[in-house]
C-alpha cells in the first residue's frame, strides 16, 4: 500500500498540491489529471521517493517511502519519469535487463531467471524482434515501450508511472492500459500513471487524482471523478459529453 499522509507540494513562489491524503492500493490504477505545471511530475517524484515534499510524507507499506534503502525501494516501487537523462548506447535487451538489477545478487550477476523475466517484458510490450537492436537507434515509440519493458521486468508492486502513453500511437496505447490493468487486476500490482486524455481512463482505471491547479487536488473512484464539473475546473476548459463505449466521455467544447 502506497499512501500520501497530509502532502504539500510547493515550487518557488506556489503551491502545487495542499494537504492531499490518499492511499493506492493492490490492484487499483488511478490516472493523475491536471493541465501542464499543476504539479502531476512532482507528485510521482514525491511518490517516488524522489522529491522532498514541503509537508507531509510518502509511506509505503506504513514505512517512509524517503528512508527505504534504495535496492530495497526499487524491488518494491518502480518509476517510470517523463524525461530520460543521458543516452544509452548497449541493447534494447540490455536496456531491459537494468530493470532486474535490484534483485541481483551478490556477485553472480543475472541469472537465467532474470534473462527470462526480460525476455517476457519484450515479448508483452511486443518488442521481442528489437531485442538485438540498439536502444539509442529506435523510435520515440519504440523506446516508450522499451523503458515500459524495463518497468514491467523490476517487478515492483507499485508502478508511477509519468505519461506512459508519450509517443504511442493508439493501438499501443490502449495495448499498454490493457497490459497495466491486466497486471492490477491478475498481480495484485497498484499503478498511478499520468495522463492526459480523459478518453483513455475508463479503459481500465479504477481511480483518479485531479489537480485544479491552484492546489486543490480531489483523489476518488472514476465514477465520482469523471464529472464534466470537475474535469473542466481540472482543465480550464468547456467540455461536451460524447458517448462512448468504456463509459463517460468529455471532448473540448469547440
Amino acid at each position: 500500500m502506497l499512501s500520501a499522509h497530509a502532502l504539500t507540494l510547493e515550487v518557488p513562489g506556489r503551491v502545487l498540491c495542499r494537504g492531499l491524503e490518499a492511499s493506492f492500493g493492490p490492484g487499483e490504477v488511478w490516472a493523475v489529471l491536471g493541465r501542464n505545471g499543476t504539479g502531476k511530475s512532482t507528485l510521482m517524484h514525491a511518490l517516488g521517493g524522489l522529491k522532498t515534499p514541503a509537508h507531509g510524507h510518502v509511506a509505503l507499506d506504513g514505512e517512509p517511502v524517503a528512508g527505504i534503502e534504495a535496492k530495497s525501494r526499487a524491488q518494491r516501487l518502480g518509476v517510470l519519469l517523463q524525461i530520460e537523462e543521458g543516452v544509452y548506447w548497449g541493447t534494447v535487451e540490455e536496456y531491459v535487463l537494468l530493470g532486474r538489477f535490484p534483485h541481483v545478487r551478490g556477485w553472480r550477476g543475472y541469472m537465467r531467471e532474470d534473462r527470462d523475466i526480460a525476455g517476457s517484458a519484450l515479448d508483452a510490450l511486443g518488442m521481442t524482434s528489437f531485442a538485438m537492436r540498439r536502444y539509442a537507434s529506435l523510435s520515440g515509440g519504440e523506446r516508450q515501450r522499451v523503458r515500459i519493458a524495463q518497468l514491467l521486468a523490476q517487478g515492483p508492486a507499485v508502478l508511477l508511472m509519468d505519461e506512459p502513453l508519450q509517443h504511442l500511437d493508439l493501438a499501443h496505447q490502449a495495448h499498454v492500459l490493457a497490459l497495466v490493468a491486466d497486471r492490477a487486476k491478475e498481480h495484485g500490482q497498484t499503478a498511478v500513471m499520468v495522463m492526459h486524455e480523459p478518453l483513455w481512463i475508463g479503459h481500465g482505471c479504477t481511480h483518479a487524482l485531479l489537480f485544479s491547479g491552484d492546489g486543490a487536488v480531489a483523489a476518488g473512484r472514476v465514477e465520482d471523478m469523471l464529472t464534466r464539473e470537475r474535469l473542466e475546473e481540472a482543465y480550464g476548459c468547456a467540455l461536451t459529453e460524447v458517448a462512448h463505449a468504456t463509459g463517460r466521455c468529455f471532448v473540448p467544447h469547440v
